[in-house]
């Protein structure tokens, strides 16, 4: 399998040439050092085949540590480098808060006025900007309609999800600012607000007032399926396939065929970019040329729920297109997002208290944990002790569609004791499973319905009803079976 998976040799020449260039310009041995440890923790993965993307490290505005891992494409061989672009994915977010802000500061909108305002025929009311910008509108997410809600036989864009909605009228999960629960579709809207209130389209608008401005030359609003004219420096997505026992192109996987009717949907995805535009991106948060300091503060607040909770992602509170990270003593505040669509997993964490950003883009889906990644690449940035993060086990993995995921969801309280719960989550194509007093651990599907643990010798079979939800679940460790059904 390692054979299988293998990458070829990490770009800008061997450790040792590095280590060499760096003393040799009198940077000193601590620089030295810290890139020994990030060739380190990088190399070791992309021998192993875990890793295929690029990588940038920066203190202070200036770039610490940035190479290239792989393959653009698996098929031709060619290799990365760091103007490579990716699709940002969920990353993209932050992009649409930030136009939404622009607008905000110019006075064209207001965080708490009703989408009704600029979709009169939308079928909910009492939703506002600020409930899509923290997801907690309590509208669906779109990316598990089928052919009944979508024209699954075509490319659809931002315009055909609102017709759909205001169409077929799906009804919400939960009242306005009730809940919390992540939704591409809030910006979907949230783009197409910016269109109405710019009277741009919203490619020409994020080009105009944040990619152009910020200095970001090579970033796109971009569909690789839609697109009529393809990009020649764009990594292809890849997704690891367990049967063949290595990587294919995530458009033969038939899960994923969601990605071919939706490619054209921009604001909750859609964005292309590389490392060296997302450095100018953290970079330009420092500054008032795309909005004022104490606009950008908005980004970093998270919305009370109507029960008085903080809105969060896994415990997490969320901002607009942030993860609020909070602030610990050697780090001081962090701000990070993930992004995960097939073939892709990327990541951006900003520490705007120290000036310091990592940025990982990757065109391998579901390999290593980004968030793990994000933290052993944080202990070095850091000075602290780090680790190689263990793979996850690809030989009895199965990839599983956004709506499936979605469906295993939920908190399942256990039968034998009603005080213990198993919260069943998931982010960027990973779920997670934490039972009541332990900490969330991830848990890999086998098939649709059964999954497993890695850190214990345990699985958890979901239980399907008749009308296609999933109302309870079996955990099975150490010979005993615990029911729990979702509440």
């Amino acid at each position: 399998e390692a054979a299988a998976r293998a990458v070829p040799p990490a770009r800008r020449g061997s450790l040792g040439a590095m280590l060499w260039l760096e003393l040799d310009r009198g940077v000193g041995l601590a620089t030295a050092q810290t890139t020994y440890k990030f060739d380190s923790l990088y190399n070791t993965l992309y021998k192993q085949g875990n890793f295929n993307g690029c990588v940038l490290v920066a203190e202070n505005g200036k770039p610490i540590y940035e190479k290239s891992f792989g393959y653009v494409d698996f098929n031709t061989k060619k290799l990365l480098t760091n103007q490579t672009l990716f699709e940002l994915a969920s990353i993209s977010k932050q992009f649409t808060a930030m136009a939404i802000m622009q607008l905000h500061q110019a006075h064209k909108l207001d965080y708490e006025d009703d989408i009704k305002k600029y979709f009169p025929q939308i079928p909910y009311s009492g939703i506002t900007i600020n409930n899509l910008l923290h997801h907690t509108s309590g509208i669906a997410e779109f990316l598990g309609w089928n052919e009944k809600q979508v024209d699954v036989n075509r490319v659809n864009y931002n315009k055909d999800i609102l017709s759909s909605i205001i169409k077929n009228a799906p009804p919400l999960i939960f009242k306005p600012g009730e809940k919390f629960s992540y939704s591409n579709t809030n910006y979907v809207l949230l783009a197409l607000i910016v269109e109405k209130t710019s009277k741009l389209s919203f490619k020409d608008y994020m080009n105009d007032f944040i990619f152009k401005p910020a200095g970001m030359t090579h970033t796109i609003i971009y569909g690789q399926r839609a697109a009529k004219k393809q990009l020649k420096n764009y990594a292809i997505g890849n997704i690891y396939d367990p049967v063949k026992g290595r990587f294919v192109d995530n458009d033969g996987i038939t899960a994923n065929i969601y990605q071919y009717y939706f490619d054209g949907i921009a604001g909750p995805y859609g964005i292309s970019s590389n490392t060296e535009d997302m450095f100018k991106w953290d970079q330009v948060l420092y500054t008032d040329k795309l909005i004022s300091k104490q606009e950008q503060e908005f980004a970093y607040l998270p919305a009370k729920l109507t029960d008085g909770s903080i809105a969060s992602l896994t415990g997490i509170p969320y901002g607009f297109g942030w993860l609020l990270m909070g602030e610990s003593g050697f780090a001081g505040k962090q701000y990070l997002h993930t992004g995960g669509y097939p073939g892709y997993m990327t990541i951006i964490a900003r520490y705007p208290d120290k000036n310091k950003v990592i940025i990982i883009l990757t065109n391998i889906w579901n390999v290593v944990d980004m968030y793990q990644l994000r933290n052993e690449t944080q202990n070095i940035l850091f000075k602290m002790p780090f680790k190689i993060p263990q793979a996850k086990p690809f030989q009895k993995s199965v990839a599983l569609n956004p709506v499936q995921l979605k469906a295993v969801e939920g908190t399942y309280s256990l039968i034998a004791a009603h005080s213990l719960k198993l919260d069943i989550t998931t982010d960027a194509g990973q779920a997670y499973a934490q039972l009541t007093g332990q900490i969330r651990v991830e848990i890999y599907p086998e098939s649709e319905l059964n999954f497993f643990y890695t850190l214990v010798a345990a699985k958890i079979k979901f239980t399907k009803e008749s009308d296609g939800t999933i109302k309870k679940l079996t955990l099975l460790q150490n010979g005993n079976e615990l029911v729990a059904t979702k509440e």
